[in-house]
């Protein structure tokens, strides 16, 4: 049975679960993520870099097209369970690889903010945007509305899988 309803915050809650949900094959690790969920009217996405077995890197996009959906439901009532997702995969150029563990080796060799999200700040209708990488010993994710100046350390890594889709966000 198909869940219906008329609850912005469920619709946006289920396209939220949708971009998060990449088919990660055995022998393959997620390096990075970066993600944004804008307001309703926006096209939430998510970008992961996945490297398999082979050492071979791959970008992986997955997006809710909302202009198409919201054409469909014109009278407010949303069909949870058929969200258009867009999805597509990009193998990374050896010198976008190569770029990529130079910008995660240099990560590992700087401290690293525990946050980034500027809290004095007030928003009242903008992204959520959220980024990760994975060094050999820890995890980093971090999520901000507003970043901080400590985010320009993470530029390059954050416009590397950026450019592979800028012509979808």
């Amino acid at each position: 049975m198909e869940r219906f309803s008329n609850i912005t915050e469920a619709l946006m809650n289920e396209a939220k679960i949708e971009i998060e949900s990449f088919d990660i094959k055995d022998g393959e690790k997620i390096i990075a993520y970066f993600s944004e969920i804008p307001s309703i009217s926006g096209f939430p996405y998510k970008i992961i870099l996945v490297e398999n077995s082979d050492g071979i890197v791959y970008a992986r996009f997955r997006q809710w097209d909302t202009e198409y959906d919201f054409t469909r439901w014109d009278n407010g009532v949303y069909n949870l369970d058929r969200l258009r997702i867009i999805t597509d995969e990009k193998i990374l150029s050896q010198t976008e690889s190569a770029l990529l563990k130079e910008y995660l080796s240099q990560l590992e060799k700087i401290h690293l903010p525990e946050n980034i999200n500027k809290e004095n700040v007030i928003i009242l209708d903008s992204s959520l945007w959220k980024f990760g990488f994975i060094l050999k010993n820890k995890n980093i994710d971090y999520t901000w509305k507003a970043a901080t100046e400590d985010i320009n350390v993470f530029v390059p890594l954050i416009n590397l899988m950026r450019e592979k889709y800028l012509d979808r966000i």
